[in-house]
């Protein structure tokens, strides 16, 4: 059996258990689609075909996966604390002035330790276990307080924008 034709037969063999499976990791049909275009790729640039070629595929599935959420997370945020240097009117400004007294003045209405808690997620970007650790609380407490601090803070800004 030739290279083109073993790499065919997984191809048929396997995209569609890797498709399903990358589209559990990334909840998106296409990016699993490129992701398993990416697989084989990789698959046909190898020297030869690996031993285990079901395991190496899902690995290298799985791999490519990290790799790009990785990229996405590089993206900096900005804190509404911070001016952002714009070509905007007057009337924009003020309107993004109004905005941020709106968003602190609905942040100064929630529990002080589920403000804190979605003020460090948010902005100083700590992970659940720091947040957990600085409350002195279990994890899934810190969970449920960014869950409800940012339920609250959608249903305060929904409620005064209707207005």
């Amino acid at each position: 059996m030739d290279r083109k034709t073993a790499v065919s037969d997984l191809y048929g063999a396997h995209r569609a258990f890797l498709h399903n499976y990358l589209m559990k990791l990334t909840c998106n049909r296409d990016e699993a689609a490129d992701l398993v275009q990416d697989i084989f790729v990789r698959l046909c640039q190898q020297n030869s075909l690996p031993e285990c070629p079901k395991s190496w595929l899902f690995k290298t599935g799985y791999r490519l996966f990290i790799d790009r959420l990785r990229r996405k997370r590089r993206v900096v945020l900005i804190p509404l604390d911070h001016s952002i240097p714009s070509g905007a009117t007057p009337e924009q400004e003020a309107i993004d002035n109004e905005f941020d007294l709106l968003v602190r003045s609905s942040l100064r209405r929630l529990h002080p330790q589920t403000r804190t808690a979605l003020y460090l997620r948010i902005f100083e970007q700590s992970t659940y276990g720091e947040i957990a650790e600085l409350l002195g609380c279990p994890e899934n407490t810190v969970k449920s307080y960014i869950r409800r601090g940012r339920f609250q803070l959608s249903k305060s800004l929904t409620n005064r924008q209707i207005r």
